[in-house]
């Protein structure tokens, strides 16, 4: 039985997005609900137990994925706090529904499959803790001293891997061998980002995310998609679990070289690079240009510490000489290096919710964008103002969940 069945739950946590659910017709925007995502650990245990856990070498259940639902108001009285951004770190109290009043969370602990089970609760107490970059913070009382202190060791210890840093060159001599694909396949991942590469038999030549949904995104899951050809490249845009989850729950993607932007990470993001660093299949990009092949990766150049606006785009060119645009979660202003040529097909950002700027036109005024998203997903996605935006800009829109009479599947890109 999962410590999570245990009660009260106390989690040491970062604060890894903060995503506003869609709603396009609310009126007063702080009314919005936000979903606060957290990458976290059990608490009740020392720092080298903690260190051990995140290692993966002690029991990996203690690690966590949290969502906590309230205002962005409600979240800072009752954590005491004047701004909310990522990065930061929390001590989390957690108590079954019923208990009390309070915000609803869900957290999931690791299994074998990822994080597949979820347990609801409500938010008992949340206590700030510090944010990274902090300069010496002054002494506090004895209890929470030791709760800083054990997470500030935690977080020194999601440092990215220093051995897969500065890994341009080798991440462009591995894709220097990849073919140019035929197609790319966005495959129905539900509430997910996973897309592939693939030749004229649909064999697998490298992958863009890694995706699959996360506990309570679940209901929006399809079957697991299986891959033709293990252990190909996978890239990924960012450190998000919809986006990599698919190393714990997608056979074959876990024994493959990842090419990653060089992020902060929480516990259980550092579990991942931290095996993958230690069988030499990590390789951190920081540079905003690696060239290689059919490919050519760049770096956005958004906001220091946002996962979303930071992570690697890819413009990727088919057999047929048609591109295609792939940004993850970042906004199109954000590309990095700039396009040389605008792209034939995109896979719509961050599954079709709003993005700041404009989008990007298709080459010859006219092309096809696919959304990866779930139906029923829990932020709303798509945005109706997001598929306008693109629509309005040449983009022909298909989606892989159901959606004006068409029923989910994955889509095609190509030739």
């Amino acid at each position: 039985m999962s410590f999570l069945r245990e009660e009260p739950i106390t989690l040491i946590a970062r604060l890894v997005r903060s995503e506003a659910l869609t709603n396009d017709d609310l009126v007063l925007q702080k009314a919005n609900r936000v979903a606060f995502e957290f990458d976290s650990i059990d608490a009740r245990m020392s720092a080298d137990e903690a260190l051990a856990t995140i290692a993966d070498r002690a029991d990996r259940s203690r690690l966590v994925v949290l969502k906590i639902l309230t205002t962005a108001e409600k979240f800072q009285y009752l954590a005491d706090i004047g701004g909310i951004r990522d990065g930061q770190w929390y001590r989390i109290n957690l108590l079954p529904r019923g208990k009390k009043p309070g915000p609803f969370a869900w957290a999931s602990s690791l299994g074998d499959a990822g994080y597949d089970e979820i347990v609801p609760f409500v938010l008992d107490e949340i206590r700030y803790l510090f944010s990274e970059g902090d300069s010496p913070l002054s002494p506090v009382g004895a209890a929470v001293g030791n709760e800083r202190a054990l997470g500030q060791a935690i977080a020194e210890a999601c440092k990215f891997p220093e051995r897969a840093i500065d890994k341009s060159r080798a991440a462009r001599h591995l894709l220097s061998g990849a073919k140019s694909p035929h197609k790319i396949v966005v495959r129905d991942v539900g509430q997910a980002s996973f897309c592939s590469a693939i030749d004229q038999y649909g064999n697998e030549l490298f992958h863009l995310d890694a995706g699959w949904p996360i506990s309570y995104n679940k209901k929006t899951a399809s079957s697991k998609p299986k891959v033709k050809v293990s252990d190909v490249p996978v890239i990924l845009s960012h450190w998000d679990w919809d986006h990599l989850h698919g190393y714990h729950a997608i056979a074959g993607l876990a024994g493959g070289i990842w090419i990653v932007p060089v992020q902060r990470l929480g516990p259980g993001a550092k579990l991942v690079a931290e095996k993958l660093a230690t069988h030499n299949r990590l390789l951190g990009v920081s540079s905003a240009d690696v060239s290689a092949g059919p490919l050519r990766l760049g770096r956005c150049n958004g906001k220091a510490g946002n996962l979303n606006q930071t992570g690697l785009c890819v413009q990727t060119t088919l057999q047929s000489g048609k591109t295609v645009l792939f940004m993850g979660d970042a906004d199109y202003d954000l590309v990095r290096p700039r396009l040389s040529t605008l792209p034939d097909f995109i896979v719509a950002t961050h599954h079709g919710a709003k993005f700041t700027g404009s989008v990007v036109w298709p080459r010859g005024g006219s092309g096809r964008c696919v959304v990866s998203v779930g139906k029923g997903n829990g932020y709303g996605h798509p945005s109706d103002v997001a598929v306008l935006s693109h629509s309005g800009a040449g983009w022909s829109m298909s989606f892989t969940c159901e959606r004006n009479g068409m029923p989910r599947g994955s889509r095609y890109l190509g030739p």
